[in-house]
């Protein structure tokens, strides 16, 4: 079982894309464009989702696609602390999500915590976002939204 670390970069609320990554024995990077993110956000406030949280699903929603390949593997799931005060939502977000594909996987093995630059989920990501890597996968609204 690996320890995996979450981090982003650029947050889901501000302009540009936003990409996640996840990494330890693997590493996987998913991008969400400007325009996708915009569009989940609308949809998300038509179906009636507080504005707080269209940003905190968008975050566990692309957190779950960049490691739902890996759940099977996973033994504790460390994702950096982006949003002060939502720690408790993000992880039942999460969790609620990750069970549909992996039942047993427990709430303790989902952990919010400052990760740091030195972090190779931190340097995956920052890569992607400055262009020294292409992303893993480029998120589509449809696929953000099913897990939103």
């Amino acid at each position: 079982m690996t320890n995996v670390e979450v981090d982003q970069s650029v947050r889901m609320e501000m302009s540009g894309d936003t990409v996640v990554a996840a990494s330890d024995d693997f590493a996987t990077t998913v991008m969400i464009t400007a325009r996708v993110k915009q569009r989940v956000e609308e949809t998300l406030l038509r179906r009636g989702v507080k504005p707080n949280m269209v940003m905190i699903r968008m975050f566990v929603g692309a957190i779950l696609l960049s490691i739902h390949n890996h759940l099977a593997e996973i033994g504790s799931l460390t994702i950096d602390d982006e949003y002060d005060g939502y720690q408790v939502v993000i992880r039942s977000l999460l969790l609620d999500r990750i069970r549909v594909w992996e039942s047993a996987f427990t709430k303790d093995r989902i952990v919010i915590a400052h990760i740091g630059r030195k972090s190779r989920a931190h340097r995956a990501a920052i890569r992607v976002t400055r262009g020294q890597a292409k992303a893993g996968k480029t998120l589509t609204a449809a696929e953000l939204l099913a897990v939103a």
